[in-house]
């Protein structure tokens, strides 16, 4: 598929930016010395110390060994373990995986940093948490309350088992957790910053906007899944929606996921722009850089999804309910949100995805 295609090109190119991610820390040491392995409680890093091999070449040639210290960002597991999921249910890699690992990584960073000393962070953290959290609580209660949703998500599972075993789907979950990451990383600047870096007058007020914004969208997505699922249950699943706030917005949930993750971004670019210009060497530099192209290119795919589904959601709609009066008057006064630009010739698209996309009239999900 091309979501397939766009988040595996997304993976490589996030992947080729992981030796320069910033590190940071969590509340136990493991030391790897020979075949020992020995936990040190105390400790607040998680560091691997692996024994290298270093050669001298003179007229006689000497090994010696040396210890190099590596680091695994907590972020690294919140957003790759998620996905997991995904070789359990296929869609669940894509919905479930998507809520807990922005819940998930929000948590970890705010109780590692302290808010005391940064007042944007935990309203930024706790968006990324209310975000993840509320999603995952939408999909529960939507498919319980779907019985054609549940068949649904049954038939891609089958379809999923149909193109291959499980083991199969790993360059696609792999996809999804570099996609996760990117999400994450604003989140890896905005704690980092002290008030000291955001002295100037305008840093504070425009983070809090920003982070407002995010609220306000992820709030517009919120209401609009369950607005659209209140009334898909008490008018049947044929129903078109246009009451409360898709009389505004036709696909209110993908418009303010958009809205919410662009903030997200942005109060990321503000957090690297006063991190970069206090970076006091070149390494510290280069870890902002390379997080900050990992965020551009989570920001990329999220964004490109999020097209594809209202795109084709439109298009959806159209076919099914253009014929209708109430829907030529519902287009002509709401907004149908970001899409991507139309093409000349449509490639013919396979049944599987067609069956596998029209589960985004029912809400959220990538």
């Amino acid at each position: 598929m091309l979501r397939t295609k766009i988040l595996l090109g997304l993976a490589i190119l996030i992947g080729s930016c992981q030796g320069f991610s910033t590190t940071f820390s969590t509340r136990s040491n493991y030391v790897v010395n020979s075949n020992v392995v020995k936990q040190e409680p105390n400790k607040k890093s998680l560091t691997l110390l692996t024994t290298t091999s270093t050669h001298q070449r003179s007229t006689t040639t000497k090994t010696g060994t040396s210890l190099s210290a590596v680091t695994i960002p907590p972020e690294v597991l919140t957003s790759f373990l998620p996905p997991i999921l995904g070789f359990y249910r296929s869609e669940f890699g894509v919905s479930y995986a998507y809520g807990l690992a922005t819940a998930l990584s929000g948590v970890s960073i705010l109780r590692r940093f302290s808010p005391a000393t940064n007042t944007v962070l935990p309203m930024h953290a706790m968006a990324l948490i209310f975000y993840g959290f509320r999603l995952n609580a939408f999909l529960a209660i939507r498919t319980l309350l779907s019985a054609r949703l549940r068949a649904f998500i049954d038939k891609i599972e089958e379809r999923a088992k149909a193109r291959g075993n499980r083991l199969s789907r790993a360059p696609f979950i792999i996809s999804c957790g570099f996609l996760y990451y990117g999400l994450a990383a604003p989140l890896f600047f905005t704690s980092q910053l002290t008030s000291e870096m955001m002295k100037p007058s305008w840093v504070l007020p425009f983070m809090k906007t920003l982070v407002g914004l995010e609220w306000f969208g992820f709030g517009i997505a919120a209401i609009g899944d369950f607005t659209k699922t209140f009334v898909k249950k008490t008018k049947g699943d044929d129903t078109l929606v246009t009451s409360g706030i898709f009389s505004l917005l036709r696909h209110p949930n993908y418009t303010g996921e958009m809205i919410g993750w662009t903030a997200n971004s942005v109060c990321g670019l503000v957090g690297f722009t006063l991190l970069a210009k206090a970076a006091t060497s070149r390494a510290a530099l280069l870890k902002l850089i390379g997080n900050f192209i990992i965020q551009s290119l989570g920001l990329v795919g999220i964004t490109f999804v999020l097209m594809q589904a209202t795109t084709g959601l439109e298009k959806r709609q159209q076919e099914k309910y253009g014929d209708k009066p109430e829907y030529a008057s519902w287009v002509k006064s709401s907004w149908g949100g970001w899409t991507l630009p139309a093409k000349k010739e449509m490639k013919a698209e396979s049944k599987i995805e067609l069956d596998e996309s029209q589960i985004e009239e029912y809400g959220s999900g990538i």
